[in-house]
């Protein structure tokens, strides 16, 4: 990923050069996003900063905020070509020695040239907003939720304009990558990045064999609520039952039993993040509560229980259905 220039004219500050300069000559090895007294360079300060070495000839410097079991494996796949530091409230450092990484700082890893937050969805603005005073003009910023409208106007609101932003999720995580990436797929939601960027990112998740997607955020979240979080959900409905394997079981059972087994490894914050930041969900939810209703009438057409619950669905269908119609453009 090549050194990006800004477009805009900057009006000259000498306040800016003269913070920059104390810097400089006062404290040559201390962090290059702080001030003298510790706080972060105002942006007319960082300016003036230059761009990473690591982006003008060994390819951009990675970070990696949010150390947990995703950030550990995206740690790992930045390490085969990148110089990659890690940060975290409470960081695994048997972990990042392991892999090969250093435990930093938040300000040091937002001087790094492209930053992933592999933070919870519902931490994201806070992680956002606390990291944006150290992240460098013409830095990369990428999250890697598994929502997407929410993330991207983050980022729109709390990061600078001469910050880039790209959305992205992975569709893996270190279950199903165990076995390697090649087939995998990643989905890429631009927000505000170059066709440079967004090529050498492509790219290097090519190279693993992963298949990149691009699309904006409403489908994803469209799409992700009737896959991903219908999976989660039923997954942790069915896990609210006592099923166990037995001899009698069958291929179907064992792949319901699946599942279970994938979606309550995860979080129940990421599942709680799942159903509360996609704002299709909800709709999800009814249908499959009335998908459920029409089966169950189908086996007991009488039962007034199942017919009121059935009614009590439509009725709230059209209200629904009125709704968006009126906040249709």
């Amino acid at each position: 990923m090549p050194q990006r220039s800004s477009d805009r004219v900057r009006a000259f500050d000498p306040g800016a050069l003269a913070r920059l300069g104390d810097y400089i000559t006062a404290r040559p090895h201390r962090n290059p996003w702080e001030t003298l007294d510790g706080a972060p360079l105002d942006e007319s300060a960082r300016s003036l900063l230059p761009c990473s070495p690591a982006m003008k000839s060994e390819g951009p410097t990675c970070a990696v905020i949010g150390f947990g079991r995703f950030g550990r494996l995206l740690a790992r796949i930045l390490r085969e070509e990148f110089s990659v530091r890690v940060c975290d409230r409470q960081p695994d450092h048997a972990a990042a020695r392991e892999i090969g990484v250093e435990v930093v700082p938040l300000a040091a890893a937002c001087a790094a040239d492209a930053l992933f937050f592999c933070v919870p969805i519902s931490e994201l603005e806070s992680a956002i907003r606390e990291a944006r005073p150290y992240v460098r003009p013409g830095a990369l910023v990428m999250d890697t939720c598994s929502v997407k409208l929410h993330p991207l106007e983050v980022m729109r609101r709390r990061l600078p304009e001469d910050v880039e932003a790209l959305g992205t999720h992975p569709l893996f995580g270190p279950d199903s990558a165990k076995d390697g990436l090649c087939g995998l797929r990643i989905v890429f939601c631009p927000l505000r990045v170059s066709a440079t960027s967004l090529q050498f990112w492509r790219a290097f998740w090519e190279r693993r064999g992963v298949r990149v997607i691009e699309m904006s955020p409403d489908e994803h979240d469209r799409r992700a609520a009737y896959s991903q979080g219908i999976t989660h959900f039923v997954g942790r409905v069915l896990g609210e039952l006592p099923l166990e394997s037995g001899e009698i079981t069958t291929k179907g059972f064992e792949a319901i039993r699946s599942v279970i087994e994938q979606t309550t490894h995860d979080t129940w914050q990421l599942f709680h993040d799942l159903q509360h930041y996609n704002p299709y969900t909800p709709q999800m939810r009814e249908d499959l509560i009335r998908a459920f209703a029409n089966v169950m009438l189908k086996l007991y057409p009488d039962d007034p229980t199942l017919k009121a619950l059935w009614r009590a669905q439509r009725v709230r269908r059209r209200a629904e259905g009125k709704r968006q119609e009126s906040e249709a453009p």
